[in-house]
């Protein structure tokens, strides 16, 4: 597998899974927890111990910008590759990414997040990313907690790894691979009919000669 990180409206579908260094700020996430968000907003902690399968190969990084708003999607700019980091389009813009992920019991969620914590740990784990063989994805789990001190400021990391290679899981799988029609089904076509036969050729006439004749 050839993967290289550049440690230089989404349209995203949810849920989402997210890292909160220091909790919610309605407290309904502790700090230095995972959780899921779905569409309705509803937090609720997710176990990142066993971990989850990350799509890595259609992983996308880029640069976000977000106001903080409620209900205002950030501004994201996207890499054209994870192989290459655009420069900063401005000072408000934080490294982040996005990839979707097979959370256990056939469902998904998406990781899509920025800030240096969330970076911090893309960028450790990407050297186990590099080394997975091709046309598997890797489970990944968190195995504990960094603090990160800034100039200014400071952070807590998840501290993550891959903990095996495996098959891509079928609620990954898009199109035909997922047993979905990409193509309207053929009309069903008559059955061949057979071929007209020949009539019966005529049959000659009766011989005269009496049956004791011999030739």
């Amino acid at each position: 597998m050839s993967f290289q990180l550049d440690t230089g409206n989404s349209g995203s579908e949810g849920p989402w899974i997210s890292w909160s260094a220091r909790g919610t700020q309605d407290g309904t996430v502790p700090q230095q927890s995972f959780y899921i968000r779905d569409e309705n907003g509803t937090k609720t902690v997710f176990d990142m111990s066993s971990g989850i399968v990350l799509d890595i190969e259609k992983m996308k990084t880029g640069w976000q910008q977000s106001d903080g708003i409620v209900g205002q999607a950030p501004d994201w700019k996207w890499n054209a590759s994870v192989s290459q980091m655009m420069p900063q389009p401005g000072d408000d813009y934080k490294k982040g990414f996005e990839v979707k992920c097979a959370i256990g019991g056939g469902k998904t969620a998406t990781w899509q997040q920025a800030g240096a914590a969330v970076w911090g740990a893309l960028t450790a784990l990407a050297p186990q990313l590099a080394q997975g063989p091709s046309g598997k994805l890797p489970i990944v789990r968190m195995t504990g907690t960094k603090p990160v001190q800034f100039k200014r400021g400071s952070t807590v990391e998840p501290i993550l790894e891959v903990a095996q290679w495996v098959d891509r899981p079928d609620c990954l799988k898009e199109g035909a691979a997922a047993g979905i029609a990409t193509e309207p089904a053929p009309a069903a076509q008559p059955a061949p009919q057979p071929a007209p036969q020949p009539a019966p050729a005529p049959q000659p006439a009766a011989s005269s000669v009496p049956a004791s004749a011999s030739f």
